[in-house]
């Protein structure tokens, strides 16, 4: 990317790092996105899936690829404009506006068509924006709206898949305090701190962290009842191995491949939770990266639309509409998910090309001209 101008080129090339270049990482994004779709079947179609690796779905494996790439791609954001007020506005206009429409869609129209309730009930009902602003805000603690999915044989949840959310803001809260606080600066400090989760994951199983947790104060458990440190030291470690990999601008080669393999033979053939955790972590790393590369300059990084994050947050509501529906008329497994898949590919693309395209230039319009503005300041304080 040419710049003119030193606040116009930070605004510019952070707001969508490195996935618009000659790589695939749309394309393993909106892979993973699907795949975790397809991993519902478990819960909401009572299906037997199949485990890759112990105590490792399909669907908790592409939610470790969401993690990696975005520590890689957030990494790099904040490095090439390295200021709080600039990376966070470029973290709402990206997250917020297709989820807050989303959440929109699930009570204002899904739920309000799909509930059992009169609609005074349903609008009166304070569940009903309860569970409105708690998703909009990214928390996802409150996943029932009345009278909505309870004869559904994954009874109640509306959103299932936005949890992860929560986790994904706490990753952007540390790599940004740990930026604001001059860590970041010494690149070793990505590869120590995933090391240090890793460790902290393998303390928290070995300790019984949950009990601990049970036995705190009501804060105490309130705040880890909805942060479990394992999901906190697991989506960190990949996370921060992207970082790893941004930080030390790594290069993709056939190098990876080994590293990936060794990684599945950890996660298959060893019977330790430890031994497995680090083969996935490996895995997923190495494998993503490799993948996202190997001969990528060749499609050009296609797609050059990211439908993943619509997918993602579509995928669960739609789902279990598609499930009541279907459970009263009769339908076929396969009609059941190809409905639901299409349904949710055409709500993905509305999501991409009229709610988070554009949300995703207003914010680049807002960091150029922040980045401009200061730029002009440092241009006219006195020397």
């Amino acid at each position: 990317m040419t710049v003119a101008a030193l606040g116009a080129s930070r605004g510019a090339a952070v707001i969508a790092p490195t996935a618009q270049g000659a790589n695939r990482f749309n394309l393993l994004r909106l892979a993973a996105a699907v795949a975790v779709l397809l991993s519902h079947g478990e819960f909401l179609y009572r299906l037997t899936m199949a485990v890759p690796f112990a105590g490792h779905s399909v669907g908790s494996l592409a939610v470790y690829c969401f993690f990696f790439i975005s520590g890689y791609l957030v990494c790099q954001s904040w490095e090439r404009e390295p200021h709080l007020g600039l990376f966070w506005a470029k973290r709402v206009a990206r997250i917020f506006p297709g989820l807050i429409v989303a959440t929109a869609f699930s009570v204002f129209v899904l739920g309000w068509a799909m509930t059992q309730l009169s609609t005074q009930q349903y609008w009166s009902d304070a569940r009903t924006w309860i569970n409105f602003f708690n998703n909009a805000l990214g928390l996802a603690f409150m996943q029932v709206l009345p009278g909505v999915f309870e004869n559904n044989p994954f009874a109640r949840s509306v959103n299932g898949s936005l949890w992860t959310i929560r986790y994904e803001l706490l990753m952007y809260v540390l790599l940004s305090l740990a930026g604001v606080a001059g860590w970041t600066r010494r690149r070793w400090v990505y590869p120590v701190a995933a090391l240090l989760m890793a460790v902290s994951w393998q303390w928290a199983r070995v300790a019984g962290w949950n009990d601990y947790v049970d036995a705190g104060p009501r804060w105490f458990k309130a705040f880890f009842h909805w942060f479990q440190w394992s999901d906190v030291s697991g989506f960190g470690v990949v996370f921060l191995l992207g970082c790893t990999f941004a930080a030390y601008r790594v290069r993709s080669g056939a190098w990876l491949l080994p590293v990936a393999g060794m990684g599945g033979v950890l996660a298959l053939a060893t019977p330790f939770a430890w031994s497995v955790q680090l083969g996935v972590w490996m895995l997923v790393a190495a494998g993503i990266f490799w993948a996202a590369h190997a001969g990528a300059g060749r499609s050009k990084g296609w797609p050059r639309e990211d439908l993943s994050y619509g997918v993602y947050i579509y995928a669960f509501p739609i789902q279990q509409a598609v499930t009541e529906i279907g459970l009263q008329r009769g339908w076929s497994l396969a009609a059941c998910l190809a409905v639901s898949l299409v349904s949710t590919l055409v709500m993905a693309a509305f999501s991409w090309f009229c709610i988070e395209k554009p949300g995703v230039r207003y914010g680049r319009r807002v960091v150029e001209q922040w980045s401009r503005r200061r730029s002009l300041r440092v241009q006219s304080a006195p020397v």
